[in-house]
């Protein structure tokens, strides 16, 4: 008599514990899914405005800051979706490094 109690209490701990790690692991992949989807997004938002603005803006981006946009682009890749972000690195990469020449003479290289 005792042995099965102490069998149904050892079942029903067990239980409890399985239970509670399963609860935790959901808890912590929801956490880390909600992180991943905002490190995501605030990549692909910096993308854009590089984009906005050395290719729609200025038509030339320095080596300095491709460089940063690169890093942000494999970081955001390697999280999954690209999508449109694929499209917009291309025409990133496509840019020259320098101001045209007739903006160099007029002083308007400024980043």
């Amino acid at each position: 008599m005792i042995e099965s109690t102490m069998q149904t209490v050892i079942n029903i701990i067990a239980g409890a514990v399985i239970s509670y790690i399963f609860a935790l692991y959901r808890t912590k992949k929801k956490e880390n899914d909600a992180l991943r989807a905002g490190v995501q997004a605030l990549l692909r938002d910096r993308i854009i405005q590089a984009y906005n603005h050395y290719v729609c803006e200025k038509g030339w981006v320095p080596i300095y800051a491709k460089e940063s946009i690169d890093a942000c682009y494999k970081s955001y890749e390697a999280l999954g979706d690209n999508g449109v972000i694929d499209n917009l690195m291309q025409q990133l990469n496509d840019l020259q490094n320098y101001p045209p020449k007739d903006k160099r003479m007029r002083g308007e290289d400024n980043a």
